[in-house]
């Protein structure tokens, strides 16, 4: 029930009498003052006759004064002082009032001494039942008139005894013992009641202290909770409304009065019926009952209230007034919505996943699982409370485990973990399910993990894929080595009798006296066979690239010498084909720069092998440019040639593609040589592209990263003598050929006389090699790789650890065999050098210039480079 402002005003004063007016100008404001005034008046007036009138007033006069003094010094003392005089003043007035009982008890019979009595008697009923006065001042106060009356009753006590009357002296002494437990029976029933009374005013300002708190806090709680309360009662004629009733429907209680109709208009017809049942069911059953209602605010919002009613029943059993409680509920059910919103979204989610989630404790046990588990063959149910590693397969409960103490281990990551083990089914037996576990931790506040959410996927085909994958991933590595052992076997066999087919046919063309005729057709088959070693190169060298075996091994070198040797190579062709080749070198390029020669002339001399190919007539150009700011090479080969179209330009560096089916059909190719060389500017750090128009001949540029280099570099990295000689030999040099094919034996025999050394022995195998090298030092030793029995790995190794003269002899490996991996190798069994087969006479001459009268160190300290 809300508080009126009405009810805290207050009271209008009384009207005041002219008594009172009297006291207050004299100073007397106590009413017990007032009191012993008037009564001192009245003993004054019964006295005058005993005591004289002047008597009587001047006994009066002298009361008057006392209260006046104590009046005023108790308005202007304060502490000690009135402490100490307020006892003082109170004791003389008591003697007065006592002093003038006695005089008239002792000096007069009759009336006097009842009056006398009276006074006595009035003073000690003023102090025992009238005021409330400490111990200390009531026996101040009390102590007169009962000392008045016992010295009246003592001396009639001493009267009667010496008259002989001891009746009336035991009367006399009895009735003094009599006043004196009066005194003290009436003050302890006085205390004990005061006490009583003081206690109970105690508790019931206590009481309403508490009940004045609890309606504070009742008010906040309202405010907080967003509550309201109210009473209905006089069959629902009076309703009483909190502040926070008034609050919930939007209206200001400090302006507004609202009645019942007022809240209830704010309802729609349904929700009203429903209040409406619900206090008429409250009444009837006599029960507390309970409904939800909506409403529009005064300010138009929608809002949802729990109304809880409760009866107030008499002792008759009538409902007398209905209590009742109502709470804004609108936020809560908002969040109820949602909460079940969003739970029916993660149901749905979790009820339609194909992944199984498993919500597991610290201890491994299962709390919640997702439908999707019947995919193993269970229902959710049958894995709620069990350990995750009953349901693993027994193989897999030990990566289980890991990944579980993983999770909750002392040292638990931050971020997922994961982990993959397979699952037992149910009702497929021998199906093993993969599953890839990804878990997520539930931490308490000490941020300690006490569960985690599993995400298991089925990685079943992923790990069908991946065995698939390593299959095949073998099987390719297995192809590859067939490969890698099919090329090197089918270069070895090419180029072993392509050697002959070449070196024989060069000797014969150098033959003096031979036909014309003949020397065409011997041409023509060096030709073929230079062809047929193009082919076999650009299969090796694309098959190397392709591998990424293929490694670079910068030096410097000069670029326009670089040019003109690489021209030179061609010059027969060109003059052949009544061409003319062009070298053009920008001033501003270096003289020497850092790259792979070797391949950087692999590249140059396809391009200008196929631009004499396809030019009948006009001119090839090579113009070289340099950027200074990128330090890259750029190399230009031009021609007058017949041309490609745009729409072929773009396939020309795919492997295996030439520019159209005629073209292949006219001038040959395999396709590989433009792959080769986009591969090889790619691999150096730049690039190839061509620019081209039928019948306007064609340009191909590329480019790669040469940085500057100094000539006295060069001149280092390229020395003409080994610097491991310690000595020369004469100009005819002693060499031991080593192969297993007579045909090339003769060959190189044939070369080496041509070249005028005589000094030549042959060994057809590698056991006949160690023995001939035991017997005789040699000069240089000529040493196939590939042979029955023995290898030339073998004899080498023999060689160098078995014989002392030639431990320090030159071993050139030349064979057929010219895989970076069969050159390494040689330079590993302790060869010096590695000369290719088909044998190009040139550089044969060239490499045993360099090693003649070349005699190592020791074999340990020998350059495998052999410069």
């Amino acid at each position: 029930m809300s508080i009126q402002s009405d009810d805290l005003k207050p009271s209008p004063p009384a009207p005041r009498s002219l008594g009172s007016t009297f006291m207050d100008r004299v100073g007397i404001r106590n009413p017990t003052a007032a009191i012993q005034l008037a009564f001192a008046l009245v003993v004054a007036i019964a006295a005058s006759p005993y005591l004289t009138l002047a008597g009587a007033l001047v006994w009066f006069c002298w009361i008057v004064l006392l209260l006046v003094v104590d009046g005023v010094l108790s308005r202007t003392l304060t502490g000690r002082p009135r402490v100490v005089a307020k006892p003082v003043f109170e004791f003389l007035l008591v003697s007065s009032f006592c002093l003038l009982g006695l005089r008239l008890l002792m000096g007069f019979d009759g009336p006097a001494q009842t009056l006398g009595m009276a006074t006595i008697a009035f003073m000690l009923a003023l102090k025992l039942v009238v005021e409330t006065l400490p111990p200390g001042r009531f026996w101040i106060n009390v102590i007169p008139p009962t000392l008045s009356a016992s010295a009246f009753e003592l001396s009639k006590a001493i009267k009667n005894a010496q008259g002989g009357q001891t009746d009336l002296m035991v009367t006399n002494l009895g009735t003094l013992v009599l006043i004196i437990l009066i005194v003290l029976i009436v003050r302890a029933a006085i205390i004990r009641r005061r006490t009583g009374w003081n206690r109970v005013n105690s508790e019931i300002r206590a009481n309403a202290l508490r009940a004045r708190e609890a309606h504070k806090i009742a008010l906040l709680a309202e405010q907080l909770a967003g509550t309201g309360h109210f009473r209905l009662s006089d069959n629902l004629a009076t309703a009483d409304f909190s502040d926070g009733m008034y609050a919930i429907h939007g209206f200001d209680h400090g302006v507004e009065k609202p009645g019942v109709q007022d809240l209830f208009n704010l309802y729609n017809e349904s929700d009203r019926e429903k209040l409406t049942r619900l206090i008429h069911e409250t009444v009837r059953t006599c029960k507390p009952n309970r409904a939800e209602a909506r409403f529009r605010r005064r300010d138009g919002r929608e809002r949802i209230i729990l109304c809880q009613t409760s009866p107030e029943v008499s002792p008759t059993g009538q409902v007398t007034a209905i209590l009742g409680v109502s709470m804004d509920i609108t936020e809560a059910r908002l969040r109820e919505e949602a909460l079940m919103e969003s739970e029916a979204r993660i149901r749905m989610l979790t009820d339609h996943v194909t992944d199984m989630i498993l919500w597991i404790t610290e201890g491994g046990r299962i709390l919640y699982a997702s439908p999707s588990v019947q995919a193993l063959g269970f229902e959710p149910e049958d894995l709620l409370g069990h350990r995750l590693s009953s349901f693993v397969e027994p193989a897999d409960v030990g990566a289980a485990q890991q990944l579980l103490h993983q999770v909750f281990g002392d040292k638990a990551p931050d971020g997922e973990v994961t982990g993959e083990f397979r699952f037992r089914t149910r009702g497929a037996a021998g199906r093993e399910v993969w599953m890839e576990g990804l878990a997520s931790s539930v931490r308490d506040p000490r941020a300690l993990t006490r569960s985690a959410v599993f995400n298991f996927r089925d990685v079943t085909r992923r790990r069908e894929l991946e065995a698939d994958l390593r299959l095949a991933k073998a099987r390719a590595e297995a192809a590859a080595q067939a490969k890698s052992e099919f090329l090197a076997n089918m270069s070895h066999e090419v180029r072993t009798p392509l050697t002959g087919v070449i070196g024989f046919s060069t000797l014969l063309s150098e033959t003096p006296d031979l036909p014309a005729q003949a020397h065409h057709y011997i041409r023509k088959v060096i030709a073929s066979g230079e062809a047929l070693l193009t082919v076999v190169n650009d299969i090796l060298d694309f098959s190397k690239l392709e591998a990424g075996q293929l490694e670079l091994d910068p030096a410097p070198f000069p670029l326009r010498g670089f040019l003109e040797d690489v021209a030179g190579l061609f010059s027969a062709q060109v003059e052949a084909r009544g061409l003319r080749l062009e070298i053009k070198v920008a001033e501003d390029a270096p003289q020497h720069l850092m790259a792979d020669r070797a391949r950087l002339q692999q590249v140059l001399a396809n391009l200008l092998s196929n631009a004499i190919k396809f030019t009948e007539k006009g001119v090839i150009r090579i113009q070289a440019r340099y950027d200074q700011v990128q330090q890259k090479l750029e190399v230009a080969v031009s021609d007058s040639g017949v041309g490609i179209h745009p729409d072929a330009a773009g396939r020309l560096f795919q492997r295996f593609t030439q520019a159209d089916g005629s073209i292949s059909r006219r001038y040959g190719g395999t396709g590989l040589g433009l792959s080769i060389c986009r591969q090889l500017t790619e691999l150096m750090g730049g690039g190839i592209e061509v620019i081209s128009a039928p019948g306007a001949g064609s340009t191909f540029t590329f480019t790669i990263l040469a940085p500057p280099a100094d000539a006295a570099v060069d001149a280092a990295m390229n020395p003409e003598v080994s610097p491991t000689a310690v000595a020369m030999a004469d100009e005819m040099s002693r060499i031991l050929v080593v192969d297993d094919l007579e045909a090339n034996r003769e060959l190189l025999r044939a070369l080496l006389l041509a070249a005028g050394q005589h000094g030549m022995e042959e060994a057809a195998s590698g056991p006949e090699a160690i023995a001939m090298a035991m017997r005789q030092p040699y000069d240089i030793i000529l040493m196939d790789l590939q042979m029955p029995g023995m290898d030339g790995f073998a004899a080498a190794r023999a060689i160098r650890q078995l014989s002392k003269e030639n431990a320090a002899t030159p071993i050139i490996a030349l064979s057929a065999n010219v895989l970076a991996e069969h050159v390494d190798e040689a330079r590993e069994a302790g060869m010096n050098d590695h000369v290719g087969k088909p044998i190009v006479p040139a550089r044969l001459f060239a490499t045993l210039n360099r090693w003649s009268g070349v005699r190592l160190q020791t074999p340990a300290d020998a350059d495998p480079r052999g410069a």
